[in-house]
């Protein structure tokens, strides 16, 4: 009976390590995975939400993943600078990875240009110009709004929100 004791514990601990080892192996492995992913391959899915310096909160399905962020909502495109974005928010925080987009912000601009579309630009620190891109210069684009023409430096643009 000692001995069938003896061998049920030592069969018991055996199993208690196997299962220890185990789950320290999942959890390096999803610690790795983790470790891998930037925040613009958390950019998937249909409705991902984002929050944006100086326009808020803004969400849809991310067309694009690149120079510039493509976000398409409820028929709206806004056209958002990644280093702008201060959060990302999903169902489970994790979703497969938006499309990339080799476009650069000089070609989308100059895309919105051509097109005649009127645009709000948004800055980080809330402010917008209202009107048409008239010039994108290799670090501003200019906006005709009303009779002035306002240059806006990237570095300070958030977003192109078409009107």
């Amino acid at each position: 009976m000692r001995w069938d004791r003896l061998f049920a514990d030592l069969e018991g601990a055996a199993i208690d390590e196997h299962a220890d080892e185990r789950d320290a192996l999942a959890d390096d492995l999803r610690e790795e995975q983790w470790g891998a992913l930037g925040w613009t391959d958390l950019l998937g899915g249909p409705d991902v939400r984002l929050d944006v310096a100086g326009l808020g909160e803004i969400g849809g399905r991310v067309a694009g993943v690149g120079d510039v962020l493509l976000v398409e909502d409820a028929g709206r495109r806004v056209i958002v600078m990644p280093e702008a974005v201060t959060a990302v928010s999903g169902r489970d925080g994790r979703a497969a990875a938006a499309p990339p987009t080799a476009r650069t912000r000089r070609q989308v601009a100059r895309a919105v240009r051509d097109a005649g579309v009127e645009v709000r630009v948004v800055r980080r620190d809330g402010r917008a110009v209202e009107g048409s891109i008239v010039a994108v210069g290799a670090d501003f684009v200019q906006v005709a709004a009303g009779e002035r023409r306002v240059s806006l430096p990237w570095a300070w643009i958030a977003a192109l929100v078409q009107r």
